[in-house]
């Protein structure tokens, strides 16, 4: 199995369905978000209503996980479509609903990944905290009373605090997230074919599925890796290439520059969607390759 040999099985599943699976992806980005915000937008009426920090914390994190199943069952549904697809079988949207419709057994993988993912998140909070207190020691969440500042009056006064507040908060987002993304590449990636096992071998444990992925993966991390990259190809470099040209494009009501923007969203849009759906498709692709494996195509 080489690169080359997955890149042909990609190509000719893409040239049959990637008008279809993106917009599946698209359909499905879309009902994630507003099932996120559904779950989540109680945590934003608590803080407005000033309630007790301990009771917001626990109402998030419950919340939360509630949130990362819903998008993992969708994520499910979407794999299960793409190995289909890989296959050539028969397919159409319903099958992103499957991880709702099949709760039993598919609730136990759904479960599963969702602690794993609770468990990386605590794990990347710790490490956040550690690694920002050593950025900025005298850094303190107590000196700051953010229920002091909901009056528009008293922002207006305090304008350096609470943008100091803000670079603070996105900065330690943006290390939660990188230190997250490090955790889950290292972890998540030797679990990444369980979805599909789970579907071929539904009476399988949880256990034996999560041992065969991992099994399955051995001397594949990179490889995957090297081949969603390859996959991505031209269409991510792009899309990375306009979402930063986009950030230097002066804000301006001209008609001139409004539509330049315009053109530059929706080729960013086409390119992304594009790369993201080619890059979902190397799992099923290496997992097919893998289980039963072609001659090499030589060079």
């Amino acid at each position: 199995m080489n690169l080359k040999q997955l890149m042909v099985k990609l190509n000719q599943v893409s040239s049959l369905y990637l008008g279809k699976i993106m917009y599946a992806l698209f359909l499905m980005s879309i009902m994630e978000t507003l099932a996120s915000f559904a779950l989540l937008s109680p945590v934003m009426r608590l803080l407005s209503n000033g309630a007790n920090p301990l009771v917001v914390k626990a109402e998030t994190f419950l919340l939360a996980f509630f949130a990362i199943c819903v998008w993992l069952s969708f994520q499910f549904g979407f794999a299960i479509m793409l190995l289909k697809m890989t296959r050539r079988e028969y397919t159409n949207l319903g099958f992103l609903f499957i991880g709702f419709r099949r709760l039993n057994p598919a609730g136990k993988v759904i479960g599963a990944f969702g602690g794993l993912i609770a468990i990386l998140s605590l794990v990347a909070r710790f490490v956040t905290k550690f690694i920002f207190y050593k950025i900025n020691p005298d850094f303190s969440f107590d000196k700051i009373d953010l229920s002091a500042l909901q009056n528009a009056d008293q922002i207006a006064g305090q304008p350096e605090l609470l943008s100091s507040v803000a670079v603070d908060m996105l900065t330690l987002v943006g290390i939660f997230l990188g230190v997250l993304f490090v955790l889950g590449l290292f972890v998540l990636i030797r679990f990444v074919f369980v979805f599909q096992l789970h579907f071929d071998n539904p009476s399988m444990s949880l256990l034996q599925l999560f041992k065969k992925s991992n099994l399955m993966m051995r001397k594949n991390v990179f490889r995957l890796i090297l081949f969603a990259l390859r996959a991505g190809g031209k269409q991510l470099f792009i899309a990375v290439f306009l979402a930063v040209i986009v950030n230097f494009i002066p804000e301006s009501k001209t008609s001139g520059l409004s539509v330049l923007v315009f053109i530059i969203d929706m080729i960013y849009f086409i390119n992304m969607y594009t790369a993201m759906v080619r890059i979902y498709l190397t799992v099923p692709v290496m997992y097919e390759e893998i289980l039963h494996p072609k001659l090499e195509i030589e060079a």
